[in-house]
């Protein structure tokens, strides 16, 4: 087999690495990686391994996925001394997780054009002479917020969808309700932050994520059990069918970012690369032509500026930012019962009051959040009074 190995047509170089060794491909927006095009290894953190990959079969009748594996070379080492490149598998898998090598790790895998993929490996398949290991092909990147003591951390990660075996029709009547039946699972591998994932017996405090194409309205999910024994070196997820909240889940159609939960609490969901508070000298003032709003009438023009310490305009500065309206009666959120226009510039606003009589003489509170950089500014309120 080592002899003969080069004259192999399944001989391929690949790639093996773990998440944090992962090459992140950023784009405009510093946040989406690339999963399979444009992958160079010039320089990079992974690890060069000599492999076959096998494909079982072609089509599968009663399975979510035909089975591919992997075969190392048969110099391969699968046990590593300090100084090893894949030393960090000896502490961080098999010391810390009682993984066997390579499971849990990620193994870019070129295909017949030379473009690699991502894979993820999950099982061995032992053999006397050379053994083979399963791997499924890496489809969705799953985002979600992770709760850690008073703060909250925005995680995403590269991961394996699959499908229960057993399936249904979208829906369970039991003797007096009929609601929403659906499951899906999710693979991903053991790690320090997929270690965090949790679920209770109450399904109102599991966590909930989002796995969905990105929509206006994306399909939410509960966890509602972690698998982490089963095979030792991955987490695997088994998500229930839950709704989409919008005035708590997240979704940005221009980033592609989507999570759930995001708006959850008062403590803002930060990157764990980023700053958790933005600079507190700068301040943020909404403005009006008058300090009263018709009900029924007209729109009304606002506009936002930011200032630094010694009160100089720097808007400018925020060009590139995200400007937020939201507004509320009574700490009663109106946000979506008035109508809202987009301004001539990008820090301004137009809003529109319905024709609701009742709330004449009540104050309508205006708010704006600005965010750059993964940086939240929350602007003083403007207070405008209902009149007819």
């Amino acid at each position: 087999m080592e002899e003969t190995w080069d004259n192999s047509i399944a001989s391929k170089t690949c790639y093996i690495y773990d998440y944090f060794h992962d090459d992140f491909f950023a784009d405009e927006h510093g946040i989406t990686r690339s999963l399979a095009e444009g992958m160079t290894y010039e320089n990079t953190n992974k690890t060069k391994i000599d492999a076959k990959f096998i494909v079982k079969s072609y089509q599968s009748m009663d399975k979510d996925q035909v089975e591919y594996y992997l075969m190392f070379r048969p110099s391969q080492p699968v046990r590593f001394n300090e100084g090893d490149d894949l030393y960090y598998y000896e502490t961080d898998f098999r010391k810390r997780y009682g993984a066997t090598f390579p499971i849990g790790l990620f193994v870019d895998v070129p295909d017949d054009r030379g473009i690699y993929h991502k894979w993820i490996v999950c099982r061995d398949e032992p053999a006397n002479q050379f053994p083979k290991y399963l791997i499924l092909p890496v489809n969705y990147e799953l985002t979600w917020i992770e709760k850690s003591n008073d703060k909250r951390i925005k995680r995403r990660m590269w991961c394996c969808l699959r499908q229960q075996n057993s399936y249904t029709i979208g829906t369970y009547t039991d003797r007096y309700f009929t609601h929403t039946d659906n499951q899906s699972k999710v693979w991903l591998p053991m790690n320090s932050i997929t270690e965090k994932f949790w679920y209770t017996d109450d399904d109102a405090k599991n966590m909930r994520v989002i796995v969905s194409a990105l929509t206006e309205h994306p399909t939410v999910w509960t966890v509602t059990k972690c698998e982490t024994a089963s095979t030792l070196g991955l987490q695997k997820l088994t998500l229930y069918t839950n709704f989409f909240n919008e005035h708590t889940d997240y979704v940005n159609l221009e980033t592609g970012e989507m999570y759930a939960n995001y708006f959850d609490s008062e403590i803002a969901p930060t990157d764990p690369s980023t700053p958790t508070t933005p600079p507190s000298s700068i301040t943020a003032r909404i403005s009006a032509s008058t300090s009263t709003i018709k009900v029924g009438g007209s729109y009304k023009n606002l506009t936002a500026n930011l200032f630094n310490d010694s009160n100089e305009d720097i808007t400018t500065e925020y060009a590139d930012a995200t400007f937020t309206w939201t507004c509320s009666i009574d700490d009663e959120d109106w946000t979506d019962k008035v109508t809202w226009r987009a301004g001539t510039e990008y820090n301004q606003k137009k809003v529109k009051f319905p024709n609701d009589t009742s709330v004449i003489g009540k104050i309508l509170s205006i708010k704006c959040e600005i965010v750059k950089d993964y940086l939240p500014i929350k602007s003083e309120i403007l207070p405008l009074e209902l009149i007819e």
